[in-house]
């Protein structure tokens, strides 16, 4: 080194991104929650115990539950808060609603809560991650029924992810 000059520095780790997904409703709608978060690992992903940890929100919605929808704009009234806080702290999170509600109620959503970035339907979270790409650069509503069958594209789980679950498990 030249007298003077700084030794080179590693860069610094990327913060990993984190997300949070949180289940209104069914055993199917965990079930669901679960391969998202499945999905969003493989994307890079870990998943966060809060909304305030995360730089993901998903509301993963069943709409046979009571009052499900008045629910899911209940906690997007909150989530807006959250969101507006971190973007005066310069950071980005992202906040979607997945799952049957998504699917009713995806042009609504859209409407009445300006925060959301992305509402994906119940039969489209296998695609996940290409609307969260679009999601970061203006909001998506996937709630079409593909096509393929979400249960034929799934990612397969490892065997740490599988053990990470514990003894239980979901039969599809």
């Amino acid at each position: 080194l030249i007298r003077g000059e700084k030794e080179p520095q590693a860069p610094a780790p990327s913060k990993p991104r984190r997300a949070f997904i949180k289940s209104y409703g069914c055993q199917m709608n965990a079930y669901d929650s679960e391969r998202m978060g499945d999905v969003l690992a493989l994307e890079g992903y870990d998943l966060a115990d809060s909304a305030e940890a995360a730089d993901l929100v998903l509301l993963n919605t069943c709409h046979i539950r009571e009052r499900a929808p008045e629910k899911v704009f209940s906690e997007l009234g909150r989530l807006r808060a959250l969101k507006e806080a971190r973007g005066a702290e310069g950071s980005q999170m992202l906040i979607g609603v997945a799952g049957c509600v998504a699917q009713a109620e995806g042009r609504e959503i859209m409407r009445r809560q300006s925060a959301v970035d992305l509402v994906v339907g119940p039969q489209s979270y296998h695609r996940l991650p290409d609307p969260l790409r679009q999601a970061r650069k203006g909001r998506v509503a996937d709630t079409d029924f593909p096509v393929e069958d979400k249960f034929g594209e799934l990612p397969a789980l490892s065997e740490r992810r599988i053990r990470q679950r514990g003894v239980a498990a979901f039969v599809t």
